[in-house]
């Protein structure tokens, strides 16, 4: 673990432990104020911490070869996905991080706290190998967050960054396809039963 890892996590419990001592509500408030803060701004932190770069994302989890190339950045616990390089028009899925696996060559399996989970594939090894600990991480990052506040992911308001988008994404998703299908078998039928029009004799 870096020292610099390890003298934020310490920081972060510090914090934690105060607003707990006080006030686990207010804590929790505070934290979902910042987060929508940040998930609204034009541009993100662009702190030592904040990493980023071109990666693939599997955007269907049923079809493994459905795959685009996405722009991430990884700021603390938060991973942010854009369809550009980063501003607040061209993200399209935030979560926190809870668990990241190997599943392939240079490619990720990472879950959210809502147990939701989406495969990333890095360019190259080097990135490979810095996506892989700087998502470990991460996710020791948002274990810490709810072992202190003791508190489950789905008790959080809904606008909180630690609940994330992926869900929302997905659902959403789902929709789209399936008002897609309704429509394309309602055009098949109309072709198959519907007799067109006959132009009037003159």
């Amino acid at each position: 673990m870096s020292s610099s890892f390890a003298s934020l996590v310490k920081q972060r419990t510090q914090r934690v432990s105060t607003f707990i001592g006080s006030d686990t509500s207010t804590f929790l408030s505070n934290v979902s104020s910042q987060r929508a803060t940040m998930l609204t701004s034009p541009s993100l932190s662009s702190g030592a911490e904040t990493l980023e770069d071109w990666m693939y994302w599997q955007r269907d989890a049923n079809n493994a070869h459905c795959w685009t190339k996405v722009y991430g950045v990884l700021d603390n616990e938060f991973l942010w996905l854009f369809k550009g390089n980063h501003s607040s028009r061209t993200m399209f899925l935030q979560i926190a991080v809870s668990s990241v696996e190997v599943s392939g060559q240079r490619q990720l399996r990472i879950v959210d706290p809502n147990g939701e989970d989406m495969e990333i594939w890095l360019m190259d090894d080097d990135s490979f190998v810095a996506w892989r600990q700087r998502l470990e991480e991460a996710a020791a990052l948002t274990t810490q967050f709810f072992r202190m506040t003791e508190i489950e992911a789905h008790r959080l308001p809904r606008n909180s960054a630690y609940r994330g988008s992926l869900v929302n994404y997905r659902r959403n998703s789902k929709r789209t396809r399936y008002k897609a299908a309704i429509e394309w078998m309602a055009t098949r039928w109309r072709q198959k039963f519907v007799q067109p029009a006959r132009s009037p004799r003159r």
